[in-house]
């Protein structure tokens, strides 16, 4: 599967992206709160986890994963300027997340699971990491919207996420709005 190249960040911290994907509509579907702990997996420069770090406040934290190295660094310099102090950086394998079990509250997975090669162990790892009743919301490329975006051969239905996350233990699988090209799904840690 291809990944997203960390040379074009930039793209990902376009002041337009919020009209597409607004964090706090993204954190209202997983029902983000004060002083929880968020795992944003692939997190890129930080598009989402900025704003979530604010949103967990002084007691919440933020583990901000990603296979890219260079991406942690670009995420940390801009939390260190916004004076961010909740959010650690953390290297990761692709579907073998460095936290231990039940250690999160919430899980968020934006744009990232179309690159996985092997996506119910990715979502495996991600039930494995959140405590009890723990969600996850998922963010991904609508396929009737080609316009921006990967190619179409390489997104998912909302069909298949749902089935992967049934086949990686998850419940109450459900949609939500996100934006013109992208879907929604938040679904919960089954006991």
């Amino acid at each position: 599967m291809r990944k997203f190249d960390p040379k074009h960040f930039e793209r990902l911290l376009n002041p337009e992206r919020k009209k597409t994907q607004d964090p706090d509509v993204i954190f209202g579907a997983l029902g983000l709160s004060e002083g929880e702990r968020l795992a944003d997996i692939g997190v890129g420069p930080g598009y989402f986890a900025l704003p979530a770090a604010e949103k967990v406040g002084p007691t919440g934290k933020i583990y901000a994963l990603d296979i890219a190295a260079e991406m942690l660094e670009y995420l940390e310099q801009r939390a260190a300027t916004a004076g961010i102090t909740n959010i650690e950086a953390v290297l990761s394998q692709e579907v073998e997340f460095p936290l231990p079990d039940a250690s999160v509250d919430a899980v968020l997975i934006a744009n990232v699971l179309h690159e996985t090669e092997l996506p119910v162990v990715f979502l495996q790892d991600a039930w494995r990491i959140l405590a009890a009743d723990g969600r996850v919301a998922i963010v991904e490329w609508r396929r009737d919207r080609p316009e921006v975006g990967p190619p179409l051969h390489e997104r998912l239905a909302f069909e298949q996420v749902e089935g992967y996350l049934q086949e990686a233990g998850f419940n109450t699988v459900e949609a939500f709005e996100v934006g013109p090209y992208h879907f929604g799904v938040r679904a919960r840690r089954s006991a």
